[in-house]
């Protein structure tokens, strides 16, 4: 990186280094760019969109890898230098790594407190990010949002936790509740075996290995479901990008 900007009243340019989570425009001149940094979690960064265009390197998008210096005043931050890896899967978007990055990146953005570093999640990121380039965007994304669960202090009793149907949403969708103990009042679902063991492998998944996944098409739909309920239930905050979801059955 090279010389840096003076900003009256901000504290000395600090670096920073990142995943892009979020960037959206804040007037003609500005980005608000949200990013998960491995130094302090999530930050919200105002970028120039001039100084964006005459210092970068790299397209600032989602899921790209950012190495930054940002001044900060007042809890308000502002990117001065940068240097992106661009992700290709977000450049050369399909409907389904759409759908199912938008997913994600909420899942992130819902149970994660700003300013709350953790270099599994970080890490975490890093590895989807690189993972949604080669493989099924579906599974990639199925997998790391349980691990993103895992690593936010929600890790799952996959062997003993009871799980009941709950209603439906306004999709339609069941509701899945998961407890520890009997609900007299909600009708448990006996999960099949299988279904626990390949939860219990993605939750162990070992990323960058040469470990294949055996599963049964019935059982990821399954997990997939008890994902969404299960996050929901964690975090108490609906998934509105589900809605992308189903929209698109057909999504592979």
């Amino acid at each position: 990186m090279k010389g840096r900007t003076r900003y009256g009243g901000f504290t000395p340019s600090r670096s920073y280094d990142g995943i892009i989570l979020k960037l959206k425009k804040a007037g003609i001149r500005q980005q608000v760019m949200t990013v998960y940094t491995r130094q302090e979690g999530i930050l919200t960064v105002f970028v120039e969109r001039n100084r964006q265009a005459r210092q970068g390197y790299g397209t600032l998008i989602a899921l790209g890898e950012i190495t930054f210096d940002a001044v900060e005043k007042n809890g308000v931050y502002r990117l001065t230098e940068y240097e992106c890896r661009s992700n290709t899967a977000m450049m050369n978007l399909t409907w389904s790594v759409y759908v199912y990055t938008q997913i994600f990146l909420e899942m992130v953005m819902n149970i994660m407190e700003p300013h709350q570093a953790d270099e599994d999640i970080y890490r975490l990121l890093v590895v989807y990010g690189r993972a949604i380039e080669v493989k099924n965007p579906r599974i990639v994304t199925i997998i790391a949002a349980w691990q993103l669960i895992g690593w936010a202090g929600f890790y799952p009793d996959t062997a003993q936790v009871r799980i009941y149907a709950d209603g439906r949403d306004s999709q339609g969708q069941v509701i899945y509740f998961f407890s520890d103990t009997m609900e007299q009042d909600k009708q448990e679902i006996i999960l099949p075996d299988s279904v626990r063991s390949l939860w219990e492998t993605m939750l162990q998944y070992p990323w960058g290995q040469a470990a294949t996944l055996h599963f049964k098409a019935r059982d990821v739909d399954l997990a997939e479901q008890l994902l969404y309920s299960y996050f929901c239930q964690c975090s108490e905050k609906k998934l509105k990008s589900l809605s992308l979801f189903y929209s698109a059955p057909m999504l592979p």
